[in-house]
């Protein structure tokens, strides 16, 4: 019983440090939220680091309650992490989506472009999903925290279904991204799950579009 209480504990310890990595890796990360909300945490430096630090709290609260309730006696070492994983999805906030260190290959992906350009350009919803977004004048990590708002996120929504899956599959190789040096570019064996955060993705903007939200967009 000691040693599954020690697993749980160490899945949750992973998620926090994740969370609060500044150091080793740029993290991207994705909050749905009405219009009035995104003013309100992003009105000052203050609100917003109130309100970025309470998403890790919170999470981090969730996520260890769910673990504490799990019963892991008499199972297998595999059966134990399929429930450990299970209850760590459950407790994701689905108004967040956090694209972790895969920014720079899922912008690869939808542009078939390596250069990290951090603008918003016109008519380039494919670029903008990565880089672009309004800016606000508040920061978080690395750059300004940014936000889309109803109807970018429209755009953007429309443009990540439109995008042609075949043309991302064909650009999804590992071997080559890292001669093109793209930022944490991935394992041989992870095209699936690369592929696979582009629909996450592409969900994300769907339901926002879905719900008349804004979609706020920052770097830590």
């Amino acid at each position: 019983m000691k040693q599954i209480k020690i697993l749980a504990l160490l899945c949750l310890t992973t998620f926090v440090m994740r969370s609060q990595q500044t150091s080793a890796s740029i993290l991207l990360n994705y909050y749905r939220a009405p219009q009035q909300e995104r003013v309100k945490v992003t009105r000052n430096q203050t609100t917003w680091d109130k309100f970025e630090r309470h998403i890790v709290e919170a999470q981090s609260k969730s996520m260890r309650a769910a673990l504490d309730n799990l019963k892991l006696d008499g199972l297998s070492k595999e059966e134990r992490s399929a429930k450990i994983t299970a209850a760590i999805a459950k407790t994701l906030d689905p108004a967040q989506f956090n694209m972790q260190k895969d920014w720079h290959i899922i912008a690869y992906l939808l542009t078939g472009d390596t250069t990290v350009k951090e603008e918003h350009l016109p008519n380039t919803p494919l670029h903008n999903v990565i880089f672009g977004g309004v800016k606000t004048s508040v920061r978080s990590g690395y750059g300004a925290v940014r936000y889309f708002d109803a109807k970018l996120v429209v755009e953007t929504a429309a443009a990540l279904v439109a995008v042609d899956r075949k043309v991302i599959a064909g650009r999804c190789d590992p071997v080559a991204m890292k001669k093109f040096r793209i930022y944490a570019p991935p394992e041989p064996d992870e095209n699936k799950a690369i592929l696979g955060v582009i629909e996450e993705l592409t969900t994300f903007f769907q339901k926002a579009a879905a719900t008349h939200e804004e979609v706020i967009v920052f770097m830590s």
